[in-house]
């Protein structure tokens, strides 16, 4: 019975390695063009990467792959996608449709071009990006400390 649970943690920690591997080659895969989206709307590189990394692991979930939906944004219900997530041909228009989203709301104009992600986090948060913000904020810190 030990044997098997040291080996099931061994294959968890070898799986969640491997995630983690292809979360870090999509990121620098797409690093220079999230700097350009960051000069052009003013929002902080670190966090769109860590809202992706919160969302779907930059890439790495089922419905990402599927969808090129990197950022979990919603649309109308696609009976062809059978899916209410948005549908992107490439993954970088989920990219600039997350920076557009992110440009309507009210604390945008506030806290255009400040790179404090906390600010930003915080600011997500209160405006109630996800349902439970203390969970998601505690979930954004850990995406920051990923991101190298």
């Amino acid at each position: 019975m030990k044997h098997l649970i040291l080996f099931l943690f061994l294959l968890i920690q070898q799986c969640t390695a491997f995630a983690f591997q292809g979360t870090q080659q999509k990121i620098q895969r797409y690093k220079p063009y999230l700097d350009s989206l960051s000069m052009v709307y003013g929002i902080p590189v670190k966090l769109i990467i860590g809202v992706g990394i919160c969302e779907s692991g930059f890439g790495q979930s089922k419905q990402s792959i599927k969808q090129n939906n990197y950022f979990g944004l919603r649309g109308k219900y696609s009976r062809k996608n059978k899916s209410s997530y948005r549908y992107y041909a490439r993954p970088e228009e989920s990219m600039v449709d997350f920076c557009e989203v992110q440009a309507r709301k009210k604390y945008y104009e506030k806290l255009k071009g400040d790179q404090d992600v906390m600010k930003w986090t915080r600011a997500m948060a209160k405006a109630h990006y996800a349902a439970n913000s203390k969970r998601w904020i505690r979930l954004m810190k850990n995406s920051f400390a990923l991101i190298k």
